[in-house]
């Protein structure tokens, strides 16, 4: 990777959507150039995928909650499953620590976070943070360039 592509990877981060021609005029190449570079990106795993960023508020999701959980050992599976098929869970972590795992979910009210809360704890004991609010919620992976 060259500094051209690190350039491309940070347009690409603030949107995705960027047509390669306006891309290709802030790195100075062509837009077949700069199309060929993302591809290589895309194939090489750099760039994994493009995506919508949806306002949760407005899908009616008004209540955000970080759930650390200490799973039982016997249960990680049917844990997961849960994860993988509840429609308000959106992140899960792997993580070290006082807990094993910490779910991001994105609830319509506190009722419906309570029982969530309920389902996960059949699997080991919780404790559950509501976010008030989130000053830095997406931001560009920050990276350091190679020297060329």
């Amino acid at each position: 990777m060259d500094s051209t592509d690190y350039d491309i990877i940070k347009y690409l981060q603030d949107d995705g959507r960027m047509p390669m021609k306006i891309l290709a005029e802030k790195v100075s190449l062509t837009p077949p150039a700069v199309a060929e570079r993302v591809r290589k990106l895309e194939k090489n795993g750099l760039i994994i995928g493009y995506r919508a960023i949806v306002d949760p508020k407005k899908l009616g999701k008004t209540v955000k909650a970080i759930i650390n959980i200490s799973i039982k050992t016997s249960k990680r599976k049917e844990f997961l499953q849960l994860v993988q098929d509840n429609k308000n869970i959106v992140e899960c972590h792997h993580v070290t620590g006082k807990y094993s795992m910490t779910i991001k979910a994105l609830c319509n009210d506190t009722s419906d976070l309570e029982f969530l809360i309920g389902k996960i704890q059949n699997y080991g004991s919780t404790e559950t943070l509501i976010i008030l609010s989130s000053p830095i919620e997406f931001k560009s992976l920050n990276y350091e360039r190679e020297a060329t």
